[in-house]
Protein backbone atom coordinates (compact mmCIF):
# COMPACT_ATOMS: atom_id res chain seq x y z
CA UNK A 1 0.00 0.00 0.00
CA UNK A 2 1.02 3.50 -0.32
CA UNK A 3 -0.10 6.68 1.96
CA UNK A 4 1.07 10.15 2.30
CA UNK A 5 4.15 9.50 0.19
CA UNK A 6 5.16 5.81 2.33
CA UNK A 7 5.28 2.61 0.96
CA UNK A 8 4.45 -0.41 2.89
CA UNK A 9 4.77 -4.04 2.01
CA UNK A 10 2.55 -7.04 4.20
CA UNK A 11 3.96 -10.36 2.89
CA UNK A 12 1.84 -13.45 4.03
CA UNK A 13 1.27 -16.91 2.68
CA UNK A 14 3.21 -19.18 0.82
CA UNK A 15 5.12 -18.71 -2.70
CA UNK A 16 4.37 -22.52 -2.73
CA UNK A 17 2.36 -24.96 -0.45
CA UNK A 18 4.74 -26.44 2.06
CA UNK A 19 7.58 -24.64 1.51
CA UNK A 20 7.20 -21.56 4.18
CA UNK A 21 8.83 -19.25 1.94
CA UNK A 22 7.33 -16.13 2.15
CA UNK A 23 6.53 -14.13 -0.80
CA UNK A 24 8.48 -10.31 -0.76
CA UNK A 25 8.05 -7.49 -2.70
CA UNK A 26 9.98 -8.83 -5.68
CA UNK A 27 7.69 -11.80 -6.02
CA UNK A 28 6.55 -12.19 -9.59
CA UNK A 29 2.70 -12.95 -9.80
CA UNK A 30 0.12 -12.58 -13.15
CA UNK A 31 -2.02 -9.43 -12.41
CA UNK A 32 -4.93 -10.95 -15.28
CA UNK A 33 -6.80 -8.37 -16.33
CA UNK A 34 -4.94 -5.08 -14.65
CA UNK A 35 -2.77 -5.74 -17.38
CA UNK A 36 -5.24 -4.06 -19.99
CA UNK A 37 -4.76 -0.70 -18.11
CA UNK A 38 -1.32 -1.30 -19.71
CA UNK A 39 -2.93 -1.62 -23.15
CA UNK A 40 -5.26 2.00 -22.25
CA UNK A 41 -2.22 4.16 -21.18
CA UNK A 42 -0.30 2.92 -24.31
CA UNK A 43 -3.40 3.85 -26.47
CA UNK A 44 -3.53 7.12 -24.94
CA UNK A 45 -0.09 7.61 -25.21
CA UNK A 46 -0.30 6.71 -29.42
CA UNK A 47 -2.95 9.75 -29.47
CA UNK A 48 -0.59 11.75 -27.77
CA UNK A 49 2.10 11.17 -30.42
CA UNK A 50 -0.37 11.70 -32.82
CA UNK A 51 -0.39 8.43 -34.11
CA UNK A 52 -4.20 7.90 -34.01
CA UNK A 53 -7.16 9.59 -32.55
CA UNK A 54 -9.53 7.91 -30.16
CA UNK A 55 -12.81 8.13 -32.56
CA UNK A 56 -11.04 6.43 -35.49
CA UNK A 57 -12.12 3.72 -37.28
CA UNK A 58 -9.97 0.64 -36.17
CA UNK A 59 -9.72 -0.52 -39.89
CA UNK A 60 -7.38 2.25 -40.81
CA UNK A 61 -4.89 0.68 -39.22
CA UNK A 62 -6.00 -3.07 -40.58
CA UNK A 63 -4.58 -4.66 -43.34
CA UNK A 64 -6.84 -5.65 -46.44
CA UNK A 65 -10.59 -4.79 -46.20
CA UNK A 66 -13.45 -5.92 -42.89
CA UNK A 67 -16.24 -4.64 -43.95
CA UNK A 68 -18.09 -6.87 -41.40
CA UNK A 69 -16.21 -4.59 -38.38
CA UNK A 70 -19.37 -2.07 -38.46
CA UNK A 71 -23.10 -2.27 -37.33
CA UNK A 72 -25.14 -0.42 -39.68
CA UNK A 73 -22.84 1.85 -40.87
CA UNK A 74 -21.25 2.62 -37.36
CA UNK A 75 -17.55 1.23 -36.87
CA UNK A 76 -15.73 -0.09 -33.97
CA UNK A 77 -13.69 2.71 -33.58
CA UNK A 78 -10.35 2.43 -30.90
CA UNK A 79 -12.36 3.98 -27.85
CA UNK A 80 -15.17 1.16 -28.38
CA UNK A 81 -12.44 -1.60 -28.09
CA UNK A 82 -10.77 0.39 -25.02
CA UNK A 83 -14.38 1.09 -23.05
CA UNK A 84 -15.74 -2.46 -23.92
CA UNK A 85 -18.93 -0.98 -25.81
CA UNK A 86 -17.45 -2.17 -29.09
CA UNK A 87 -20.29 -5.57 -29.31
CA UNK A 88 -17.92 -8.00 -30.51
CA UNK A 89 -17.65 -11.62 -29.05
CA UNK A 90 -15.84 -11.66 -25.97
CA UNK A 91 -13.30 -14.25 -27.23
CA UNK A 92 -11.24 -14.30 -30.72
CA UNK A 93 -10.88 -18.14 -31.49
CA UNK A 94 -12.78 -21.14 -29.81
CA UNK A 95 -11.06 -24.20 -30.25
CA UNK A 96 -13.36 -27.48 -30.41
CA UNK A 97 -14.19 -29.38 -27.79
CA UNK A 98 -12.48 -32.48 -28.31
CA UNK A 99 -8.93 -30.24 -29.41
CA UNK A 100 -9.55 -28.28 -25.90
CA UNK A 101 -10.44 -31.27 -24.02
CA UNK A 102 -7.30 -32.77 -25.55
CA UNK A 103 -5.03 -29.77 -25.04
CA UNK A 104 -5.84 -28.98 -21.25
CA UNK A 105 -4.76 -32.75 -20.45
CA UNK A 106 -1.71 -32.06 -21.95
CA UNK A 107 1.69 -31.10 -19.35
CA UNK A 108 2.07 -27.09 -19.70
CA UNK A 109 5.35 -26.75 -21.74
CA UNK A 110 3.45 -28.11 -24.54
CA UNK A 111 0.08 -26.65 -24.08
CA UNK A 112 1.90 -23.62 -24.05
CA UNK A 113 3.79 -24.47 -27.34
CA UNK A 114 0.73 -24.83 -28.60
CA UNK A 115 -1.61 -22.12 -27.75
CA UNK A 116 1.75 -19.41 -28.67
CA UNK A 117 1.04 -20.90 -32.23
CA UNK A 118 -2.30 -18.31 -32.43
CA UNK A 119 -0.54 -15.44 -33.44
CA UNK A 120 -1.40 -11.94 -34.83
CA UNK A 121 -2.23 -13.10 -38.45
CA UNK A 122 -4.23 -15.80 -36.78
CA UNK A 123 -6.18 -12.88 -34.96
CA UNK A 124 -6.18 -10.41 -38.27
CA UNK A 125 -7.68 -14.08 -39.82
CA UNK A 126 -10.01 -14.63 -37.11
CA UNK A 127 -11.52 -10.66 -37.61
CA UNK A 128 -12.99 -11.59 -40.91
CA UNK A 129 -15.59 -13.79 -39.02
CA UNK A 130 -16.44 -11.39 -36.52
CA UNK A 131 -19.24 -8.69 -36.43
CA UNK A 132 -20.66 -5.97 -34.20
CA UNK A 133 -24.24 -7.15 -32.49
CA UNK A 134 -24.90 -3.74 -31.50
CA UNK A 135 -24.21 -0.03 -32.88
CA UNK A 136 -20.50 0.01 -31.18
CA UNK A 137 -20.32 2.82 -27.82
CA UNK A 138 -23.52 1.79 -27.20
CA UNK A 139 -23.91 -0.86 -25.17
CA UNK A 140 -20.85 -1.57 -22.35
CA UNK A 141 -20.41 -5.47 -22.07
CA UNK A 142 -16.99 -6.03 -20.62
CA UNK A 143 -14.40 -8.81 -22.87
CA UNK A 144 -11.31 -9.91 -23.38
CA UNK A 145 -11.19 -9.18 -27.15
CA UNK A 146 -11.13 -5.10 -27.23
CA UNK A 147 -7.58 -5.04 -24.91
CA UNK A 148 -6.29 -8.13 -27.22
CA UNK A 149 -7.18 -6.12 -31.10
CA UNK A 150 -6.03 -2.56 -29.31
CA UNK A 151 -2.51 -4.41 -28.76
CA UNK A 152 -2.66 -5.72 -32.22
CA UNK A 153 -3.20 -2.62 -34.04
CA UNK A 154 -0.77 -0.84 -31.55
CA UNK A 155 2.30 -2.59 -32.59
CA UNK A 156 1.20 -1.53 -36.18
CA UNK A 157 0.80 1.40 -35.44
CA UNK A 158 4.79 1.73 -33.76
CA UNK A 159 5.94 -1.26 -35.89
CA UNK A 160 7.42 -3.17 -32.52
CA UNK A 161 6.16 -6.71 -31.06
CA UNK A 162 4.13 -5.67 -27.86
CA UNK A 163 6.41 -7.16 -25.75
CA UNK A 164 9.25 -4.74 -26.80
CA UNK A 165 6.85 -1.91 -26.88
CA UNK A 166 5.09 -2.20 -23.29
CA UNK A 167 8.17 -3.84 -21.59
CA UNK A 168 10.29 -0.03 -22.94
CA UNK A 169 7.26 2.06 -22.44
CA UNK A 170 6.81 1.29 -18.50
CA UNK A 171 10.59 1.65 -17.71
CA UNK A 172 10.81 4.94 -19.27
CA UNK A 173 7.64 5.98 -17.81
CA UNK A 174 7.15 4.67 -14.39
CA UNK A 175 10.77 2.80 -13.90
CA UNK A 176 9.22 -0.34 -13.88
CA UNK A 177 11.46 -2.89 -14.73
CA UNK A 178 9.81 -6.11 -13.18
CA UNK A 179 6.58 -5.73 -15.48
CA UNK A 180 6.79 -7.94 -18.34
CA UNK A 181 5.27 -10.66 -20.47
CA UNK A 182 8.36 -13.30 -21.58
CA UNK A 183 10.45 -13.64 -18.21
CA UNK A 184 13.97 -15.66 -18.27
CA UNK A 185 14.66 -18.65 -15.93
CA UNK A 186 16.12 -16.42 -13.11
CA UNK A 187 13.12 -14.43 -12.97
CA UNK A 188 10.72 -16.99 -13.44
CA UNK A 189 12.34 -18.76 -9.98
CA UNK A 190 10.89 -15.99 -8.22
CA UNK A 191 7.66 -16.39 -9.20
CA UNK A 192 4.77 -17.66 -6.56
CA UNK A 193 2.89 -20.77 -8.04
CA UNK A 194 -0.51 -20.22 -8.38
CA UNK A 195 -3.35 -22.34 -7.15
CA UNK A 196 -6.22 -23.14 -9.17
CA UNK A 197 -7.44 -25.64 -6.95
CA UNK A 198 -6.00 -26.44 -3.51
CA UNK A 199 -4.31 -28.93 -5.12
CA UNK A 200 -3.38 -28.06 -8.16
CA UNK A 201 -0.41 -25.36 -8.28
CA UNK A 202 0.43 -23.96 -11.82
CA UNK A 203 4.24 -22.52 -12.61
CA UNK A 204 4.04 -19.28 -14.92
CA UNK A 205 3.39 -19.46 -18.94
CA UNK A 206 5.65 -17.71 -21.37
CA UNK A 207 3.30 -16.51 -23.03
CA UNK A 208 4.27 -15.18 -26.75
CA UNK A 209 1.62 -15.04 -29.33
CA UNK A 210 -1.96 -13.84 -29.13
CA UNK A 211 -3.34 -16.46 -27.43
CA UNK A 212 -2.38 -15.46 -23.93
CA UNK A 213 -4.39 -12.04 -24.14
CA UNK A 214 -2.57 -8.87 -23.13
CA UNK A 215 -1.36 -10.75 -20.25
CA UNK A 216 1.79 -9.68 -18.20
CA UNK A 217 3.47 -10.63 -14.87
CA UNK A 218 4.78 -7.96 -12.35
CA UNK A 219 5.94 -7.79 -8.49
CA UNK A 220 4.22 -5.96 -5.61
CA UNK A 221 7.08 -3.32 -5.91
CA UNK A 222 6.52 -2.48 -9.55
CA UNK A 223 2.62 -2.93 -9.02
CA UNK A 224 2.77 -0.04 -6.26
CA UNK A 225 4.96 1.92 -8.12
CA UNK A 226 2.65 2.28 -11.81
CA UNK A 227 -0.39 2.50 -8.67
CA UNK A 228 1.84 5.77 -7.17
CA UNK A 229 2.05 6.81 -11.08
CA UNK A 230 -1.73 6.67 -11.64
CA UNK A 231 -2.47 8.34 -7.53
CA UNK A 232 -0.55 11.38 -8.71
CA UNK A 233 -1.69 11.53 -12.54
CA UNK A 234 1.53 14.08 -13.54
CA UNK A 235 1.95 12.07 -16.93
CA UNK A 236 -0.46 13.25 -19.75
CA UNK A 237 -1.43 9.53 -20.65
CA UNK A 238 -2.30 8.37 -17.51
CA UNK A 239 -4.67 11.42 -17.18
CA UNK A 240 -5.69 10.81 -20.51
CA UNK A 241 -6.22 7.28 -19.60
CA UNK A 242 -8.37 8.59 -16.51
CA UNK A 243 -11.26 10.40 -18.88
CA UNK A 244 -14.49 9.09 -18.78
CA UNK A 245 -15.20 7.70 -21.89
CA UNK A 246 -18.88 5.79 -21.04
CA UNK A 247 -20.67 6.06 -17.89
CA UNK A 248 -22.76 3.07 -16.93
CA UNK A 249 -26.48 2.89 -15.03
CA UNK A 250 -24.34 0.92 -12.40
CA UNK A 251 -22.90 4.57 -11.43
CA UNK A 252 -19.38 3.82 -12.53
CA UNK A 253 -17.46 5.28 -15.66
CA UNK A 254 -14.81 3.70 -17.35
CA UNK A 255 -11.64 5.74 -19.21
CA UNK A 256 -9.50 3.78 -21.65
CA UNK A 257 -9.44 0.50 -19.57
CA UNK A 258 -10.09 2.04 -16.25
CA UNK A 259 -12.77 2.01 -13.85
CA UNK A 260 -14.27 5.02 -12.79
CA UNK A 261 -16.27 5.85 -9.45
CA UNK A 262 -16.89 6.83 -6.12
CA UNK A 263 -16.59 4.34 -3.36
CA UNK A 264 -19.25 4.16 -0.10
CA UNK A 265 -17.06 6.89 1.80
CA UNK A 266 -17.58 8.97 -1.33
CA UNK A 267 -13.96 9.35 -2.71
CA UNK A 268 -12.64 9.44 -6.08
CA UNK A 269 -11.52 5.47 -7.16
CA UNK A 270 -9.64 4.57 -10.55
CA UNK A 271 -9.68 1.06 -10.42
CA UNK A 272 -8.89 -2.59 -12.18
CA UNK A 273 -9.03 -6.00 -10.97
CA UNK A 274 -7.03 -9.11 -12.54
CA UNK A 275 -8.05 -13.00 -12.48
CA UNK A 276 -5.70 -15.76 -14.02
CA UNK A 277 -6.32 -18.97 -13.12
CA UNK A 278 -4.37 -19.36 -9.85
CA UNK A 279 -3.99 -15.53 -9.44
CA UNK A 280 -6.00 -12.50 -8.24
CA UNK A 281 -5.35 -8.84 -8.29
CA UNK A 282 -6.62 -5.87 -7.24
CA UNK A 283 -5.72 -2.51 -7.85
CA UNK A 284 -6.88 0.80 -6.91
CA UNK A 285 -5.98 4.37 -5.81
CA UNK A 286 -8.06 7.14 -4.58
CA UNK A 287 -6.52 11.32 -5.61
CA UNK A 288 -8.29 12.76 -2.74
CA UNK A 289 -6.51 10.63 0.02
CA UNK A 290 -3.22 10.20 -1.17
CA UNK A 291 -4.09 6.25 -1.05
CA UNK A 292 -3.23 3.11 -3.59
CA UNK A 293 -3.90 -0.20 -2.89
CA UNK A 294 -2.42 -3.35 -4.73
CA UNK A 295 -3.54 -6.63 -3.61
CA UNK A 296 -1.93 -9.64 -5.39
CA UNK A 297 -2.65 -13.34 -4.09
CA UNK A 298 -1.83 -16.95 -5.95
CA UNK A 299 -5.20 -18.27 -5.44
CA UNK A 300 -8.41 -18.49 -6.98
CA UNK A 301 -10.48 -16.70 -3.87
CA UNK A 302 -13.09 -14.41 -4.85
CA UNK A 303 -12.55 -11.49 -6.38
CA UNK A 304 -15.59 -10.09 -4.48
CA UNK A 305 -13.51 -11.06 -1.14
CA UNK A 306 -9.94 -9.07 -2.57
CA UNK A 307 -12.47 -5.64 -3.61
CA UNK A 308 -13.92 -5.70 -0.06
CA UNK A 309 -10.63 -6.39 1.35
CA UNK A 310 -9.10 -3.31 -0.38
CA UNK A 311 -11.46 -1.22 0.34
CA UNK A 312 -11.00 -2.08 3.89
CA UNK A 313 -7.40 -1.16 3.45
CA UNK A 314 -8.37 1.71 2.39
CA UNK A 315 -10.84 3.19 4.57
CA UNK A 316 -8.13 2.27 7.29
CA UNK A 317 -5.80 4.24 5.02
CA UNK A 318 -7.65 7.46 5.03
CA UNK A 319 -7.79 7.86 8.50
CA UNK A 320 -5.78 10.69 9.70
CA UNK A 321 -2.13 9.12 11.35
CA UNK A 322 -3.01 8.31 15.20
CA UNK A 323 -6.58 7.79 14.76
CA UNK A 324 -7.70 4.58 16.18
CA UNK A 325 -8.15 1.85 13.43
Amino acid sequence: VYRGGQQYFYNYGEVEKGTGRLPTATTYYNMGSVAKTFVGTLLAQAVLDKKVQLTDDIRRYLPGQYPNLEFEGHPVRLVDLANHTASLPSTSHVYPKALGDSLRALPLAPRIAYYNRYSADSLLADLHHMRPTAQPGTTYRYNNLGPLILQLLLERVYQQPYEQLITRYVQRHFGLRDTKRVLTAAEQRRYAVGYETPQHGQTHPNYTGYWGGTTLSSTPADLLRYAQANLAERDPAVRLAHQPTTTLPEGYAVGLVWRLDTDAAGSRRIYHSGHFPGYNTWLAVYPGQDVAVVLLVNDNISQDRLTELGQQLKQALAQPVGASQ
